[in-house]
């Protein structure tokens, strides 16, 4: 049986536009180890804003059910919210995405401890470190970054920091993966190869995950399961399966 990481009823978030209070929610949404979701909708509408919300990054988010690897978040106070985001949730965020003073090994091993150490203060004890640097060095040298290990940031083109932020993302081996717009700032021959190599991974490895994309053709190619952003009122909208 598919294990399941994530299940959702009525989950939403309420912020302020202008004077106006604007609401943005997910009405259902469950996924399963190796499932890919997009999160598709008109800039502006939110995408971000729910991808935040789904990794513990936004307060006062109000749900139905929220569980995450069959534990229910409603259980959870906000700091075992944070160890849960650090052991459990890859985060890879439209930019930045790599501590700029460290070098790109430096970053994974600080991410690599990072969830150790929260999975630690949970009770759990799954990671292996010295397996997880390894699996990181597998992935440097399948994304071809093997020899910029010891390079800051700042150093490597725009592709190669996507792909060290996308490594730096799986790392930790992370049950559930949230991707907001990685080839935005790509040309379309390297987005379309970075976006088939994010695919690829997440469907072959035991994690669920979602991408939020603008690019409807790359998620009709790759065959992804979408929410679609639908408008419910002038000051509310929801994401549903279509």
């Amino acid at each position: 049986m598919t294990e399941q990481i994530l299940n959702i009823k009525n989950l939403s978030f309420s912020y302020k536009r202008t004077d106006e209070n604007y609401s943005v929610g997910i009405d259902s949404l469950k996924l399963c180890a190796h499932d890919i979701v997009a999160l598709t909708g008109v800039s502006g509408c939110g995408k971000s804003t729910m991808l935040e919300c789904l990794g513990f990054l936004r307060d006062s988010m109000v749900f139905d059910e929220f569980s995450l690897c069959n534990t229910n978040i409603k259980d959870l106070s906000k700091k075992q919210c944070e160890l849960f985001r650090g052991a459990f949730i890859g985060y890879m965020p439209q930019t930045g995405g790599l501590l700029p003073y460290l070098s790109i090994k430096d970053n994974i091993d600080y991410k690599i401890d990072i969830a150790s150490c929260s999975a630690r203060k949970l009770g759990f004890d799954f990671y292996d470190k010295a397996k997880l640097k390894k699996r990181a060095d597998d992935l440097f040298s399948a994304f071809s970054l093997s020899s910029l290990l010891n390079r800051k940031p700042h150093e490597l083109s725009i592709g190669q920091r996507q792909r060290a932020v996308f490594v730096k993302t799986l790392c930790s081996n992370p049950k559930l993966v949230l991707i907001d717009e990685p080839t935005s700032s790509l040309d379309p021959e390297h987005g379309d190869i970075l976006f088939k190599m994010i695919v690829d991974y997440c469907k072959n490895l035991d994690m669920a995950a979602l991408i939020v994309t603008h690019d409807t053709k790359l998620v009709m190619s790759h065959g992804l399961r979408r929410l679609l952003y639908v408008r419910k009122t002038a000051n509310s909208g929801s994401f549903c399966e279509g």
